[in-house]
């Protein structure tokens, strides 16, 4: 098995070779717009205002992420609806409890829905388009109920979940069957057994299980659960289109 080091670059690599290919990089450079100051209008709650023990690294202000470029300009804070974000701090609160030397390490939370259009567009025609929502209705993130994290040491490093964040591969799924309404199928009895199997299958590592294990286990718990295919996002039990009915788009 490849190490986490070399297939974390591999995938990197072969990402933006995929979207140099398709010819999208002609899009326009974050502009101006101050987020911060958006977020706060809409309503959104600044997640280590709430709990300053959470750690915030968002990878879209860097070029570490699959489109390999800064998508938020000056935006470092991550931003949430307050219910959603409640439930984030619910899980930091179980993880400490259980491991004090460990923390929440967040990479992306509520996401602008013109840096989503811009993200599609970079991903149309390539075969990264299905992991990149509909930039004509939006996804989670762009309703401030969707979030990217890890579980990390105090001092910001973050624990080995045998896959990097924005790898879109087999190694970052947490369940092989599509996502639906029915609780039934996203239990973290389920998620466990799909992550065991890829241990067993020499696909990810014991520890890097037992890490992401640790992780479902805190999310769960708290009341959320992941995307089928990366480990790293969670979100509510509840169909898109009550979150569309329920939740403001961020539509700026």
């Amino acid at each position: 098995m490849l190490s986490s080091r070399y297939t974390r670059l591999l995938w990197r690599v072969t990402a933006v070779i995929v979207i140099l290919l398709s010819g999208s990089r002609a899009v326009a450079q974050p502009t101006a717009v101050d987020y911060d100051a958006m977020m706060v209008e809409y309503g959104l709650v600044d997640i280590c205002e709430m709990d300053s023990t959470i750690l915030v690294e968002l990878k879209y202000s860097t070029d570490d992420n699959f489109v390999g470029r800064d998508m938020y300009g000056s935006l470092e804070r991550a931003y949430l609806v307050e219910r959603f974000a409640r439930k984030v701090l619910r899980a930091q609160q179980i993880l400490r409890a259980r491991h004090p030397e460990y923390t929440l390490l967040i990479y992306d939370a509520t996401r602008p829905i013109s840096v989503q259009r811009t993200m599609r567009r970079m991903v149309e025609g390539t075969p990264l388009q299905s992991f990149v929502a509909d930039g004509s209705r939006g996804g989670r993130h762009n309703y401030g109920v969707g979030v990217d994290l890890t579980i990390a040491t105090l001092d910001g490093e973050p624990l080995d979940m045998g896959a990097a964040f924005d790898e879109f591969s087999e190694a970052s799924a947490v369940k092989a069957t599509p996502d639906t309404g029915d609780a039934n199928s996203r239990t973290i009895t389920v998620f466990m057994e799909y992550v065991e199997a890829l241990v067993r299958r020499g696909v990810i590592g014991e520890v890097q299980g037992a890490n992401r294990i640790l992780l479902l286990e805190v999310m769960c718990e708290a009341g959320l659960v992941p995307y089928r295919r990366e480990w790293w996002h969670y979100e509510e039990l509840m169909p898109m289109s009550t979150v569309r009915e329920r939740y403001r788009l961020l539509d700026f």
